[in-house]
């Protein structure tokens, strides 16, 4: 009984938060006017605190629902619920100015459990990309010298629900799919106060897209050894764009049309090590979207590259192996974007350390992250992002497969 409720609880977060957040923005990007927008990764909690490592970690403490071989390593008597949320402060410099935002909101919502010894599963939500921009500029009215302010907005994005498993048969050997659903809308919006008009470019786009996982473990003396590879196939979107203009007086849909939107090929590889409760990692993945074509005369797109590395180790002393004890991590990230903009190409870096915390009287972990990070140039009157982002990622875990004896 108490399984069924959990699970219809999960049910009824997920149906409430999702379309709040399929409507909503969670970044505050100027380079998101372009293309998908930001795209937001496939990094949890634990991960997210090492750089965003995970293709070869296992599900032991968290999900990582970025390999979903990882969810062999569930344990057989433990239900997992995470949710995740974010506070992000970003700097915006250019050449001549800079200008500072805070933004905050909910990252992801996943839960895991083993269903028999050879198979487990993870269910849940996360963004895949988002959109988020508010651009005041001026422009001359055409054939005159009168000058007028405009404004440019940015909202929405695609959001991911997925549904996964990973299967044993063989020793050391797991195999894993997620199922995911993509979905959502973007929604561009140019307006001038002074003329009291709002032009709006709305895009929807759906599809399913599937991605599988492979995890190998070898065991040598006291150390073990994982090995991960990732692949996601290439996927059209199915769109609709609509676009409107509202004045004082009336609304009029001045065009309706589909745009040829994907989501490209990836593939991933990682190695970890593990010793106790010490583990490190590396990552490596390359994202296909060279083919991915935006329609735009501002945005060329090209194929990106994700290195990073991570490392966690305990708290030492008596807690060490206790329920007490606290996780320290480590890691670093370099990702291209997919994104060249007059010809400058989009990089982002980052730092990130984080704690992994135990919650008194439940069997439950608080991880929080600290992210130091910069994205972008101010090459070409382009922006330059460093920011602080402070995730703190709830890992709720509950034993429901343990029999009770009574004597």
């Amino acid at each position: 009984m108490r399984r069924l409720v959990t699970i219809c609880l999960f049910a009824v977060m997920l149906m409430t938060l999702v379309p709040r957040t399929a409507s909503s923005q969670i970044t505050t990007s100027p380079y998101s006017i372009f293309g998908m927008g930001i795209l937001e990764g496939s990094a949890s909690g634990l991960s997210r605190a090492m750089g965003g490592t995970n293709i070869a970690f296992l599900s032991e403490r968290a999900i990582n629902y970025g390999n979903p071989a990882s969810y062999d390593g569930l344990d057989s008597l433990i239900t997992i619920f995470e949710v995740g949320v974010f506070s992000k402060y970003t700097i915006f410099n250019t050449t001549h100015d800079n200008q500072s935002l805070l933004n905050a909101n909910f990252r992801y919502m996943a839960m895991g459990f083993r269903i028999a010894p050879w198979l487990s599963t993870s269910f849940g939500f996360t963004p895949y990309s988002s959109v988020g921009y508010n651009i005041n500029s001026t422009a001359f009215l055409e054939g005159t010298p009168v000058e007028y302010n405009k404004t440019y907005i940015g909202k929405g994005g695609v959001n991911r629900v997925y549904v996964g498993g990973a299967v044993s048969f063989i020793k050391n050997l797991s195999l894993g799919m997620n199922a995911s659903y993509l979905f959502g809308d973007i929604t561009h919006i140019e307006s001038a106060d002074t003329y009291e008009f709002a032009l709006e470019d709305v895009t929807y786009m759906s599809n399913f897209t599937f991605n599988y996982g492979l995890n190998y473990q070898v065991g040598m003396k006291d150390w073990t050894y994982n090995i991960g590879l990732t692949y996601s196939d290439g996927k059209k979107l199915k769109t609709k764009n609509v676009t409107t203009i509202e004045t004082q007086y009336e609304l009029e849909v001045l065009k309706t049309r589909k745009y040829r939107y994907s989501v490209p090929r990836i593939i991933g590889g990682g190695l970890s090590v593990r010793r106790d409760f010490f583990k490190a990692g590396f990552d490596y993945e390359w994202s296909n979207w060279e083919e991915v074509d935006f329609e735009s005369n501002y945005l060329h797109t090209r194929n990106s590259n994700r290195y990073s590395a991570g490392v966690e180790f305990p708290s030492q002393g008596l807690r060490k192996g206790s329920g007490r004890m606290v996780m320290f991590r480590f890691g670093g990230e370099f990702r291209e974007s997919y994104m060249v903009i007059k010809g400058i190409p989009i990089d982002y870096r980052a730092v990130t350390m984080g704690l992994g915390i135990p919650l008194k009287g439940v069997v439950s972990v608080l991880n929080t992250t600290l992210e130091f990070g910069q994205n972008g140039t101010t090459k070409r009157d382009l922006f330059r992002e460093n920011f602080i982002t402070l995730s703190l990622d709830l890992s709720l875990r509950d034993q429901w497969f343990m029999k009770r004896k009574y004597y």
